[in-house]
């Protein structure tokens, strides 16, 4: 199926469906999909004991602060839970699910269909490269020319022999500081954007090292001749993007995501540095605050279920938190049902749509 036949739609892991048939959605999740790239053997003996051990009850609370030090932790490759996780979202509310476990994090796409079928859930698969740190030597070696023409294909065609189409670009990864291979990446990215019509969802560089790294992943993209209003840049709440930050990257046209809620309070280590994430009511706080400025149309929220411990079956809110969880709080803190239905519903439904 070419681009023109996807015009105005939405295509999932099963094919292509009207946009009206999203309804709520969670616009970036990990259903399948291994971070064990991440993965960092702890230096006392007793830690390393629990860093192979499978997630359990008895080693939850180490998990919880470190959790990039249990190697079970970063698996999330068991396809019936992934199934009985993605119903508990559906039970809640939940339609459609943005599945945004790009090429480096062991992509499944058949998993994916079968999860869909399996549930009944909308499953919109990505494309894109992952950090250079998660890619083999020889995706590392690919020109920007192979990158873009590998991305259009898995759209236009799918990915590898299965079929199945991916249907946004993302998630995007960039570290800090950008590497070769990853500026490369943006720029596929937005070169296949611009001959598919399809979102970008980007993984941007870290502000701790230095906070204005995330404006350069996003000139990168507008020099490349990226879309800007259908370019989401993801992980504002738990990479401590200062509000100057974010207000810099709306006003140039981009989208926010704030995509971990459910994860409070937590210092957690990412490549050395560590994330102070906030509560879900500060989340809250401030999107609420970037709507009463006029920015409501530009923001996303998700849960970005990457790790086990996230999930319900090891003590997590899965990925029906913020049906089950914060719309409630939304509601108590003021904000308006029509905003929340933006959030959940039409803002996705937006980027989505595929505009060529």
């Amino acid at each position: 199926m070419g681009v023109a036949q996807i015009k105005n739609r939405v295509q999932t892991v099963l094919g292509v469906i009207d946009s009206e048939s999203l309804g709520i959605t969670s616009i970036h999740e990990h259903l399948l999909a291994d971070l064990s790239i991440f993965f960092m053997e702890p230096e006392e003996a007793s830690a390393r004991e629990l860093a192979h051990q499978p997630l359990s009850l008895e080693n939850l609370y180490f998990v919880r602060y470190n959790c990039n030090y249990n190697l079970d932790n970063l698996r999330m490759t068991d396809e019936n839970l992934a199934v009985k996780e993605a119903m508990r979202f559906k039970l809640a509310g939940g339609s459609s699910i943005v599945e945004m476990s790009s090429i480096g994090l062991a992509r499944d796409p058949l998993g994916l269909a079968r999860i869909s079928r399996a549930t009944g859930l909308n499953v919109i698969m990505g494309t894109g490269f992952y950090l250079g740190v998660s890619q083999s030597p020889e995706t590392l070696a690919m020109t920007e020319e192979e990158m873009t023409k590998l991305l259009i294909k898995e759209i236009t065609e799918g990915v590898g022999h299965t079929g199945i189409k991916a249907g946004v670009i993302g998630e995007v990864g960039v570290m800090a500081p950008i590497e070769d291979f990853e500026r490369r990446s943006l720029r596929a990215s937005a070169a296949a954007q611009q001959e598919t019509g399809v979102m970008i969802n980007v993984h941007p560089s870290h502000p701790i090292v230095q906070e204005d790294l995330v404006l350069e992943n996003v000139e990168i993209l507008k020099k490349a001749g990226a879309i800007l209003d259908r370019v989401v840049i993801s992980h504002m709440d738990c990479m401590e993007f200062s509000m100057d930050i974010i207000h810099t990257l709306l006003d140039s046209g981009c989208c926010v995501e704030y995509d971990t809620f459910g994860i409070e309070g937590l210092y957690t280590p990412y490549f050395g540095h560590h994330q102070n994430t906030p509560t879900d009511k500060q989340r809250i706080l401030d999107i609420m605050q970037l709507i009463d400025e006029g920015y409501i149309s530009q923001v996303t929220i998700a849960s970005d279920r990457c790790n086990k411990y996230l999930l319900t079956a090891y003590g997590g809110g899965g990925y029906e938190h913020i049906l089950r969880n914060d719309v409630p709080l939304m509601r108590t803190l003021g904000m308006k049902g029509k905003h929340i239905q933006m959030l959940l519903i039409e803002n996705p439904k937006r980027l989505l749509t595929i505009s060529k």
